[in-house]
């Protein structure tokens, strides 16, 4: 048994030597361990080996180096023959020091080193109770299966001395660890592979030269095609009323880039945009150079002018559940988008259908793929040539929130990843 689990971890640490993921531990975070095991004592302490059992909690320091306190029990038997078979309880208190190795992997190797204490407690008469102090070191894998929780196995060597000699304790433990103050971490989208082209932006909201636009509107560009958020900021995105910065904050979702002023804009005033050259596509290309345009606000709210491109997107509500089939709602919308595509004959449409994580990655992507032809489908009813008309399906690999739990398929970001949106390919 000791030999078997010592062979499967010593295992399990070399192959997360050579492991990657996103998971892992995180600098600033507490951990909880619940454990059980096997404890085996030196010949000499003449006490059976048997199960073991504890708590450990801890805190890391940076993502590489933790400290953790623990607590153990082990219900054992003595071997003596003056006291054979007496109950012994042996309770097992250290603190240890922790150092992992590839903590951004699911699977994190570490080492341990510390220092600690066992106590026995036999309640019969005639066996001396007592404490001795002892160094501990091992070796141990978590392999992170959330980005908060992972299983756990450590194998450990207890040195001390008795009678000034040296004993030896051994312990195999597996457990579960719970992370607590985890900054949860994003699903990476994937790129299109071979994608070569530079982005461009292919229409703005409101358009240039517009003039009426209400003050307490958002400014917004579309892309030719989903672009790295990350890219996509205060700094990429600008929009100035002279030589003066609205201040605002920039969002993203699918090919569309938000301006949200912090206030509303001044009334009868010049404003600039300027999407900056630089932000990039999910393939790292970058927009070549920058776009630019001018629009005039009005003092009452007004409708902007409608720019051929501005496309409105279809999420899950407006599907029947896990179905293809649209709703009236959706149906709606799709009758508002054929009449801008009808309006612009010059205008080639990729629709691109999306789903959240729940399910397997086969049916999301079956269910992205339907929905993106439905809409196709719905669109050429509705008088819009066959020929304009593409549809590609992305599945659950381009998220546009993170979703922490991927079976609550009621959350809001599931509802934000279940999706058809509109990409410009000709214009």
């Amino acid at each position: 048994m000791r030999k078997l689990l010592t062979v499967l971890l010593t295992g399990l640490f070399l192959l997360g030597l050579a492991a990657s993921g996103s998971a892992g531990t995180q600098g600033g975070t507490f951990t909880l361990d619940p454990f059980t095991g096997f404890y085996s004592f030196d010949r000499a302490q003449q006490l059976d080996a048997r199960s073991y059992h504890g708590l450990r909690g801890g805190y890391n320091l940076s993502d590489n180096l933790a400290l953790e306190a623990m607590f153990g029990y082990v219900p054992t038997e003595t071997r003596s023959m003056a006291y054979i078979d007496r109950d012994v309880d042996v309770y097992r208190m250290g603190i240890d020091a922790l150092f992992s190795f590839t903590p951004d992997g699911p699977l994190v190797p570490f080492i341990s080193a510390g220092v600690g204490v066992t106590q026995t407690d036999s309640g019969s008469k005639g066996i001396r109770d007592h404490g001795r102090g002892m160094f501990n070191y091992g070796v141990g894998l978590r392999y992170f299966f959330t980005d908060t929780v992972a299983l756990r196995g450590d194998v450990k060597q207890s040195l001390f001395s008795e009678g000034g000699d040296s004993r030896i304790n051994m312990e195999y433990t597996v457990g579960l660890t719970f992370l607590f103050g985890a900054e949860q971490k994003p699903i990476a989208a994937i790129p299109p592979a071979g994608d070569k082209t530079a982005p461009e932006v292919v229409c703005t909201s409101p358009g240039s030269g517009v003039t009426g636009m209400a003050i307490d509107k958002n400014v917004t560009a579309t892309f030719s095609e989903e672009m790295d958020r990350r890219t996509i900021n205060t700094q990429t995105f600008i929009v100035k009323s002279g030589k003066t910065a609205v201040n605002g904050k920039v969002t993203f979702a699918g090919t569309t880039a938000t301006f949200d002023p912090s206030n509303d804009l001044e009334k009868d005033t010049v404003y600039t945009a300027t999407m900056v050259a630089g932000s990039k596509d999910l393939s790292g290309n970058a927009l070549e150079h920058s776009y630019e345009w001018s629009f005039t606000t009005l003092a009452a709210p007004a409708v902007p002018k409608i720019v051929a491109c501005v496309l409105i997107s279809l999420e899950d509500s407006h599907f029947d559940h896990d179905s293809a089939a649209l709703n009236e709602n959706g149906k709606t919308i799709l009758n508002f988008n054929a009449r801008i595509l009808k309006d612009d004959p010059s205008m080639k449409i990729r629709i691109a259908g999306y789903a959240s994580a729940s399910g397997t990655n086969e049916y999301n992507q079956k269910l992205s793929e339907r929905r993106a032809t439905s809409v196709r489908n719905y669109l050429i009813k509705e008088g819009v040539a066959a020929s304009r008309l593409t549809t590609v399906g992305y599945g659950e690999t381009r998220p546009a929130e993170y979703e922490p739990v991927p079976s609550d398929i009621y959350s809001e970001a599931a509802k934000a990843n279940q999706r058809v949106l509109f990409e410009v390919i000709v214009k």
